[in-house]
């Protein structure tokens, strides 16, 4: 009789709930999904670009919440730090982790030619913000310094969509380095990396569309959330290849993990800083440990795609995501 004064669907009004847990699995199962199909770039130590500049070497970063000199910055976001990748060649990544290395990621960064391995303590130690692609030092580095890495970066960045281009300014071309890249207090690159989008990007959008069908009797419905994918590129031929790759999706059975099962177990492989935590899962890891049913892709459908500029190439495509829902 209880039953009757509750609400149903839910355990706690500040659970993660529904729309937001299948955002959250799309966007980790489409990112670790690209990976394994090859979706970065590996910039060795020293390697050029086609106008001669160090695509290994960071610039010093003007984010005004730090210091001068603490701040060195990649000139791709988005650097991987999972391993595992089936794709070959594998991104630059540590394949063993010790003592030494107990978070994944790269190894080491260099300052003026000498390797300060991540496990670095004193006056070089530092973290690694893969998410916006820089290096964070503890104490400042004399602006003059050399800093350079090996890393791997993801090309095609899977975002919400709250990161599209409404909210943050499109960095065109930045595979286009060019002097203004190392200079500081000008250009678009004085910037901080969360206020630039760079392309290409598939956004993720819930829609507000749903439907609700029987699953069994006795109890259990099917919930259909309609989702949007956002591709946004710089050239049409790109655009036409995430249109592709995600449209392709439909009839896809994906697994899910519980999001808030993952943050009380202290699970979460990102920390606030950007930084992998000790032993940091994967999706495929969190799935695994955290595991929380199964989604359905469905009804794949392209709602448009159009040139916005001659720099700038955006489709839409539709998708239905169907769940199981086990308390309704």
């Amino acid at each position: 009789m209880t039953d009757v004064f509750n609400l149903k669907g839910f355990d706690n009004i500040f659970g993660t709930q529904l729309n937001n847990e299948i955002q959250d699995n799309i966007l980790e199962f489409l990112d670790w999904g690209l990976l394994q199909k090859g979706n970065y770039f590996n910039v060795t130590l020293g390697e050029t670009s086609p106008r001669g500049f160090d695509y290994s070497q960071l610039r010093l970063s003007s984010d005004d919440n730090y210091t001068t000199g603490k701040v060195w910055e990649g000139f791709r976001g988005n650097w991987i730090w999972q391993s595992g990748v089936d794709y070959s060649p594998s991104p630059i990544v540590v394949s063993g982790l010790d003592n030494s290395h107990a978070h994944p990621g790269i190894s080491g960064v260099y300052v003026d030619s000498v390797f300060y391995p991540t496990a670095t303590t004193g006056n070089y130690a530092y973290y690694v913000d893969y998410h916006d692609g820089r290096v964070v030092f503890d104490n400042p580095l004399p602006t003059g310094s050399v800093v350079k890495a090996e890393y791997s970066y993801k090309w095609i960045n899977v975002v919400y969509a709250n990161e599209v281009p409404w909210i943050r300014d499109i960095q065109y071309r930045s595979y286009d380095l060019t002097g203004e890249f190392l200079k500081t207090g000008q250009g678009e690159w004085d910037q901080p990396p969360d206020a630039r989008l760079q392309l290409p990007t598939i956004a993720i959008e819930i829609v507000p569309r749903r439907a609700l069908r029987g699953y069994a009797l006795g109890g259990s419905q099917w919930v259909d959330t309609d989702i949007l994918f956002h591709c946004i590129a710089e050239d049409e031929r790109t655009r036409n290849k995430l249109v592709d790759i995600i449209s392709l999706q439909n009839e896809k059975t994906l697994y899910m993990f519980q999001s808030d099962f993952v943050a009380a177990s202290g699970d979460m492989p990102v920390d606030y800083r950007g930084m992998p935590v000790s032993g940091a899962m994967r999706y495929p890891d969190l799935v695994k440990n955290h595991y929380g049913g199964h989604l359905r892709l469905s009804n794949s459908s392209v709602q448009g795609m159009e040139s916005i500029n001659t720099n700038l190439y955006g489709g839409i495509v539709k998708l239905t995501a169907g769940v199981i829902h086990g308390d309704i």
